[in-house]
């Protein structure tokens, strides 16, 4: 890893400046005249791809984050970007037991071989911030143990920083790609994924949440060998849930577990007010009798007051196609624009949700992409958004990856049918007091 933050972010700026050089370039040539072919779109995909993962390898830290979540866009992003990065959402390069023992005998106060009776020194994933190593307790309970990278603070911290600093410089080249409010959410949450004890916390009150689900499992926490640095939580093994393939040897209908998916975090973000923010497919298993499994909640979000009712009011609106409605819906949740008017938020609020609900769609694809790729940007040029709520943000970021996972799982599942019994519940509600 490379660690002086000089030296990360002239790596980070020269990875954004060839991607940013290609892309305009082809951009140039096209508006000239000059024949650009998807031959040459997909070379430059490739070439990006490849940069882009080789770079957050050597860095570590907060670029392997970002990368974890582009990987997972299947529904956005190029093929080549889906296909590389999605490696790095639990097969980050290791670092040796060796070099973590030290600091994980430091937090858990002990020996290895005092507090464990099997210590795997082969990790079973690797990410951004953290490994994780199977163990067995001297009672024979079997665990896994995430360890946090020792420097990883620090690390992290100026990369936060660099980006800042690379958003800005982007928003002036491209007005359309202004995305210093998501520098500004990353700023306050990130930090947040490095307490691991409070990671535990969330983790338990999800369980509490959806303990009456037998579909989802949250792997219960040994409190005892848990700190800030390191994390044991029982050991539940799965498929990936994006392994369609293994989904299906082991007779399971990816449809259904897209399904269900969508069912439960539809049930934690409209239900409870409470939700997991990071489900990237690393971050999900699913077991041989379809129960799902759900790792990491070091990002999660408790939703404010009169959320909830504000999402079901929006989404009320774009279902019925409303723009005025939906401009007030926005704007109840906290978004403002430059000159308020309510073209910008009517075609989020398509962008967002209604042409996929009116179509039955259950991820975005190219033809839906295309429309708002011409239209988003033009609404926000003559109008730009000038604050962002940072729960919608999350909640966007959730869904975003969701359909990710939607559309690797070749999902047809209509999301109406999934919001509309929540919905329905919270119209009944009485409104808060």
């Amino acid at each position: 890893m490379i660690t002086n933050r000089r030296r990360r972010f002239l790596a980070q700026a020269g990875l954004v400046a060839r991607i940013y050089a290609r892309y305009k370039w082809l951009q140039v040539r096209g508006r000239a005249g000059w024949r650009v072919t998807g031959a040459d779109w997909h070379r430059a995909h490739r070439l990006g791809a490849d940069l882009t993962y080789r770079t957050a390898v050597a860095l570590e830290g907060l670029p392997i984050k970002v990368c974890q979540f582009l990987g997972a866009r299947a529904d956005v992003l190029p093929d080549e970007y889906v296909e590389m990065l999605s490696r790095l959402q639990d097969r980050v390069p290791p670092r040796p037991l060796a070099a973590l023992q030290p600091a994980v005998e430091g937090a858990i106060g002990r020996p290895l071989r005092e507090a464990f009776r099997v210590f795997d020194v082969e990790p079973i994933a690797a990410a951004s911030l953290a490994q994780v190593h199977r163990a067995e307790l001297p009672d024979g309970r079997e665990v896994a143990v995430k360890i946090q990278y020792p420097e990883i603070d620090r690390v992290v911290h100026d990369d936060i920083r660099n980006f800042a600093v690379l958003v800005r410089v982007l928003a002036r080249l491209e007005r359309s790609f202004d995305f210093r409010v998501l520098v500004d959410e990353v700023t306050g949450l990130v930090p947040l994924e490095l307490d691991f004890a409070n990671e535990a916390r969330n983790a338990e009150r999800v369980a509490r949440d959806l303990a009456a689900r037998d579909d989802v499992l949250v792997p219960a926490v040994v409190w005892e060998l848990t700190s800030r640095r390191v994390l044991v939580t029982e050991y539940a093994p799965g498929l990936r849930v994006t392994d369609v393939a293994g989904l299906r040897a082991a007779g399971l209908d990816p449809q259904d577990v897209a399904r269900r998916l969508s069912d439960v975090f539809a049930q934690m973000i409209l239900v409870h007010g409470f939700f997991h923010g990071d489900p990237h497919p690393g971050n999900i298993l699913v077991q041989p009798g379809g129960r799902l499994v759900l790792l990491d909640f070091g990002l999660a979000k408790a939703l404010p007051d009169g959320f909830r009712r504000g999402m079901l009011d929006l989404t009320l609106a774009i279902m019925r196609g409303d723009p005025r409605a939906v401009a007030a819906g926005f704007r109840a949740l906290g978004f403002r624009t430059r000159d308020d008017s309510d073209d910008t938020l009517a075609v989020l609020g398509e962008a967002f949700l209604g042409y996929a609900m009116r179509n039955g769609q259950a991820y975005a694809d190219p033809a839906l992409l295309a429309k708002f790729n011409d239209e988003v940007p033009e609404a926000l040029r003559a109008n730009p958004l000038t604050e962002i709520p940072g729960d919608v943000l999350l909640v966007g970021r959730v869904m975003g990856l969701l359909s990710g996972i939607g559309k690797q799982l070749e999902s047809e599942v209509d999301p109406t049918s999934v919001l509309l019994p929540y919905l329905a519940d919270l119209a009944s509600a009485p409104p808060p007091a």
